[in-house]
């Protein structure tokens, strides 16, 4: 089904819902999206509760190097992303842990938690 995504050029804010098989590519589409946009330096809430990785763990790498790549030619906003299966979680972890000195990226059970983690790194600049 893919990734949807609406920008608040003012707020400085990226909501995207994810649903049913997510793939890589919709992944990439999504990104090349904020990039043309241009939102990639905005903050981020990804609703992606329901959704389904579709691409094997080991290809977070890909995602990885995409966003080493973005962030080499511009700031990337942080980014929740709401989940709520452990494979989710799991995958959505692993991109934390291997961008964290590019971008901040960090998974969530709960939208409320996301929504406060964003605004309290918007409060701290």
């Amino acid at each position: 089904m893919g990734i949807t995504a609406t920008f608040d050029h003012q707020h400085r804010r990226v909501s995207a819902r994810a649903v049913g098989r997510i793939t890589l590519d919709e992944i990439r589409e999504h990104l090349e999206e904020e990039r043309q946009e241009p939102a990639l330096g905005y903050s981020e809430l990804i609703d992606a509760r329901g959704a389904i990785p579709d691409f094997p763990p080991a290809d977070v790498r890909v995602l990885v190097a995409w966003l080493r790549w973005l962030g080499e030619r511009t700031r990337l906003g942080p980014t929740a992303v709401v989940v709520d299966s452990d494979l989710a979680f799991g995958i959505a972890r692993m991109v934390e842990m291997l961008v964290d000195d590019v971008c901040q990226v960090k998974p969530f059970r709960n939208k409320l938690d996301a929504e406060l983690w964003l605004d309290n790194l918007s409060t701290l600049k």
